[in-house]
């Protein structure tokens, strides 16, 4: 059914003016920036194609390339470079919110908020470093490793090295799932044993691991994995997985 044949209430365009925005869905939101559908299909069911093909999940659609976006019948390569342009100002615009930009970390909820614009919509693995103060003011960030979707390949060494250059008391250690579950793997938990008891022979503390999933995280220092020299983090039990301090 061509979209001109739908009543107003039902045209994305239409009822953004008469509704506004928050009357609208997301396959509406993302038919205006399509504009047009096919001969076949109007530019709705295109957007809702486009939705289906990937789960219904709006954050798994911010993550496909150009090319993955114009596997879906009716997008080409101008309305596949529109829809990331949207996803990429909407990732600075939430980048730029002043509690994402915090000069201390106080919880593990700050790493989240800091570093979830960064990495929550990559389709590979990144791992990051946030080098703190001893009273947990934040030095500096760097990307350490970029990797496949399995693994970013992180070599404790390099962390060392990277942390007494900074000079930094504090170490936190941040990388995401493109899968979207946050829950850590085997490895995860292996490397973060590791790199604590590396750290302490250059008198550097692992404060936390935070892994980013989709719209949720989670941090070893807040389910007791690390064990903190001082409580500044609130806790929360969240799985019953056990590292031996």
């Amino acid at each position: 059914m061509k979209l001109s044949m739908l009543s107003p209430d039902e045209r994305p365009r239409e009822k953004l003016l008469a509704r506004g925005v928050d009357a609208l869905s997301n396959s509406d939101l993302i038919a205006i920036l399509l504009r047009t559908g096919t001969g076949k299909r109007n530019v709705l069911d295109v957007a809702r194609c486009l939705l289906a093909a990937n789960g219904n999940r709006l954050a798994a659609v911010a993550k496909l390339s150009a090319h993955q976006l114009c596997e879906v019948s009716g997008i080409g390569m101008d309305k596949a470079a529109a829809l990331l342009a949207a996803f990429e100002l909407a990732r600075r615009l939430m980048a730029q919110e002043p509690e994402r930009n915090p000069t201390t970390i106080k919880e593990a909820r700050d790493v989240y908020l800091c570093m979830e614009p960064t990495l929550a919509a990559l389709d590979h693995e990144e791992c990051w470093l946030i080098y703190l103060s001893r009273n947990l003011r934040i030095i500096g960030s760097e990307k350490l490793t970029s990797g496949t979707p399995q693994s970013t390949g992180v070599d404790e060494q390099m962390i060392i090295t990277k942390t007494v250059m900074r000079k930094a008391c504090k170490l936190i250690v941040v990388h995401n799932h493109p899968d979207g579950s946050p829950v850590p793997s085997e490895a995860d938990i292996v490397f973060t044993t590791t790199l604590k008891s590396a750290l302490q022979t250059v008198k550097v503390q692992l404060l936390d691991h935070v892994i980013i999933g989709e719209s949720e995280f989670y941090s070893f220092a807040e389910d007791n994995l690390i064990k903190l020299g001082r409580s500044h983090y609130k806790h929360r039990k969240t799985t019953n997985l056990n590292i031996n301090e």
